[in-house]
């Protein structure tokens, strides 16, 4: 019995012991991360780095933690932010927003997130990169709002980034937002009537994509894994009358421009003419030019209302058959 109790006591403080440990250490990576960050040039003050959690949890709450980035103009406020793990595996991590608003902001907006009900949770491998190996972030109903009026909310968030191998840059990623609502400014730069659906009836999308490495801590650096190939299995928005669909392949160069194919389904084309027209892209005078075009092109598919479109993009540029459309966004993470 005596012995039995001796080898509690033992393993109890060894635990002890650990969370001591880990935790420390799991203040000192912040601390550490946020001298590096000044060490850039950032701004990164922050009030208080506190342990929590014993005996089953290794948790850190920091509080009044500002970041700013002068090189991109980025930056961020938040009341709070708690950090925590299992004592067993410190790599199993869960990030928690605050109640309070999130504050956003670069050189030309600025934004306030609302979120109290969202938490990330980090799967890490262990090994000292710490590589990732799922990522997934839900919310209830939150929302982004700028002084000017609302940018866009939903009643709910669902993302995950799942690492398809060990040792693959290769990441399975879904999105879905439930009751996805465009707020004034945004309904005001897509040009919609007054009399529109108020929030999408589906937003979501599947899609593959093979990063140029693994994201892992090195992604907290200066430079991010940046997207080479991507798959995109479907992104499916509905949205009163009108309904998109779109699939394709991309290659993307060292310069972020590019390469592949994208075959959009859309029905009630007209409907999203009209937006275009009213949100001041296209002028008045090109509207029969571009009715009549897309009309022929629905008519190939045998119904109207549908447009069945195969969007061709190389090195940056975007053309439909031999129609060019210009330059295509480049795809940079920063």
């Amino acid at each position: 019995m005596f012995k039995l109790i001796g080898v509690f006591v033992v393993l109890a403080i060894l635990w002890c012991g650990w969370w001591a440990f880990a935790s420390a250490a799991m203040q000192r990576g912040i601390a550490t991360w946020l001298e590096a960050r000044r060490a850039l040039g950032w701004q990164a003050d922050v009030g208080t780095i506190e342990k929590l959690g014993f005996p089953l949890r290794l948790h850190t709450q920091v509080t009044d933690l500002a970041l700013a980035d002068p090189q991109s103009g980025a930056a961020v406020s938040l009341d709070t932010l708690n950090i925590s793990a299992p004592t067993y595996w410190p790599g199993y991590v869960t990030v928690t927003l605050p109640q309070t608003p999130i504050t956003l902001a670069n050189a030309q907006v600025r934004a306030v997130v609302a979120a109290p009900d969202a938490s990330s949770d980090l799967r890490l491998r262990p090994g000292p990169s710490l590589g990732l190996e799922s990522l997934g972030l839900k919310s209830a109903a939150w929302s982004v709002d700028t002084a000017l009026g609302g940018l866009v909310g939903a009643d709910t968030l669902d993302l995950t980034m799942i690492q398809q191998t060990s040792a693959s840059p290769t990441y399975d990623i879904k999105l879905e937002a439930d009751d996805l609502t465009p707020g004034a400014i945004t309904r005001g730069f897509l040009g919609l009537p007054a009399d529109w659906p108020l929030a999408f009836d589906t937003f979501a999308a599947d899609l593959t994509v093979t990063f140029d490495r693994i994201w892992d801590r090195r992604a907290l650096g200066r430079t991010r894994p940046q997207p080479r190939m991507i798959d995109l299995r479907q992104a499916l928005v509905i949205w009163g009358d009108v309904e998109i669909l779109a699939t394709g392949n991309i290659a993307v160069n060292l310069e972020g421009l590019a390469t592949g194919t994208v075959s959009i389904k859309a029905e009630n084309w007209r409907a999203i003419l009209d937006m275009v027209e009213n949100a001041g892209y296209l002028p008045p005078n090109m509207r029969p030019q571009a009715e009549q075009m897309l009309t022929g092109l629905a008519q190939m598919t045998g119904n109207t209302t549908r447009l069945d479109l195969t969007l061709s993009l190389k090195e940056g540029r975007m053309s439909m058959g031999f129609i060019p459309l210009g330059r295509a966004p480049r795809i940079i993470l920063r």
